[in-house]
């Protein structure tokens, strides 16, 4: 079990399923397969702290990766972004940086809940995904594609699917031919991907953009 300090330390490792998640889904669909063996090289990593990836996810909601980026590093110039930091920056300056009101308080809201301990992230890793989820989005500004990134890069669990991607969306559309998609065709993916739906969606991510996506 990680104690409160390495959880917060991790190394950007490969996840221990990885290869046999890459076998499998090469197996059960062709398509993913020709996008599997184009990007030879890389995998998601999970991310060396369970906070910083909440905040990398709140910036990111609905925006793209450079526009993210952009304010991350923006943020970084004034503050390590840590709960205390971020509790006691003034909204001026985060404003500047390019933030909404609105991620500025859902930004200091879990930064507070974490200093107070109603966030602990080392339960979080007993609890199973919908458990996760359901706890998460009780929290300000957390919605289902933020828990979702969570679950993925931060907790590398490998069966998740976050259906309100925009990018991921486009991606299958793009590389099955479909120029729109139901309810019922990603629950389609879904099933075909399962038990490994954070990898196929990893890879078509990177069948759209080179860069790895991380949190």
């Amino acid at each position: 079990m990680f104690t409160s300090k390495s959880w917060f330390k991790r190394q950007l490792v490969e996840p221990k399923y990885w290869q046999l998640a890459k076998r499998e889904l090469s197996k059960s669909d062709r398509v993913l397969k020709k996008i599997i063996i184009a990007h030879p090289v890389g995998s998601l990593k999970a991310s060396k702290d369970a906070f910083l990836t909440l905040v990398n996810s709140i910036i990111g909601q609905q925006l793209s990766l450079k526009s993210a980026d952009s304010i991350k590093a923006k943020l970084e110039n004034f503050i390590e972004l840590k709960p205390e930091k971020i509790l006691h920056l003034n909204e001026v300056t985060m404003r500047k940086c390019g933030l909404s009101r609105m991620k500025i308080s859902y930004l200091k809201d879990i930064s507070s809940k974490v200093i107070q301990g109603e966030l602990n992230f080392v339960q979080l890793k007993n609890m199973t995904d919908s458990e996760i989820i359901n706890k998460l989005t009780k929290i300000r500004g957390v919605g289902e594609w933020t828990a979702h990134m969570f679950l993925m890069f931060c907790l590398t669990r490998p069966n998740i699917f976050p259906t309100k991607d925009v990018g991921l969306i486009n991606s299958i559309k793009y590389a099955y031919n479909k120029t729109k998609l139901s309810q019922t065709d990603i629950e389609e993916y879904r099933n075909k991907w399962d038990p490994w739906c954070t990898v196929a969606a990893w890879y078509l991510w990177k069948n759209i953009d080179s860069k790895d996506i991380s949190y």
